[in-house]
């Protein structure tokens, strides 16, 4: 028979085995958390580590590309140099040989009026013909110039307005991004005050 005092320290050993147990598996349980945290937090940070990785590498190879365009400009500069000085001399050039076709016709023109002087070949005056001519060709070449530098101008502002936009695509870029970061971290915040409130 037991006796009471038999009874209590069966029930103090049966509360110590108890606590032990208790205490080992919640040491074990705090072990198995805490690998779990640091197992995450390791996970966490190789991904961050393989993204920022991929995110350098691409900055990287935009910064090349973008020297290696940067570095043809001149070459683009002066590519644009030289058709423009070539328009410029085949302007000059086809007004040179319309002038030079002139002279032939009107040379030409002048022995059959010395030739055949009097009558109808009188009404035509080689001095007001060639001068009629000259006033053609400077208004032709003066057209083709004025065309060019039109072309040169609207390039220009073709170049302008592209730029324009590419400054304010990269200002509404920045604004986005700026929104975006904002709504996340304002999630992953609120999110992590859930967490905290429900352990």
């Amino acid at each position: 028979m037991s006796t009471k005092e038999d009874k209590i320290n069966e029930t103090n050993t049966n509360r110590t085995k108890f606590n032990t147990d208790n205490n080992n598996n919640t040491t074990t349980s705090n072990f198995n958390e805490r690998t779990t945290t640091t197992d995450y937090n390791n996970t966490l940070n190789q991904q961050q580590d393989a993204i920022n990785k991929t995110l350098d590498n691409t900055l990287h190879n935009i910064k090349r590309t973008t020297d290696e365009a940067t570095r043809e400009i001149p070459r683009y500069t002066q590519r644009i140099a030289e058709y423009q000085e070539q328009t410029i001399q085949t302007i000059k050039d086809i007004a040179s040989d319309f002038i030079g076709a002139q002279k032939e016709a009107i040379s030409s023109f002048q022995s059959q009026v010395d030739r055949n002087s009097g009558g109808v070949w009188d009404l035509y005056n080689p001095q007001r013909i060639a001068e009629n001519n000259a006033v053609v060709v400077n208004n032709f070449t003066s057209y083709l110039l004025n065309n060019s530098n039109l072309i040169n101008n609207a390039l220009a502002s073709n170049i302008r307005v592209y730029n324009t936009a590419l400054e304010q695509t990269r200002d509404n870029l920045k604004a986005l991004t700026k929104t975006n970061t904002n709504y996340i971290q304002s999630v992953s915040g609120t999110s992590q005050n859930r967490e905290v409130n429900t352990n």
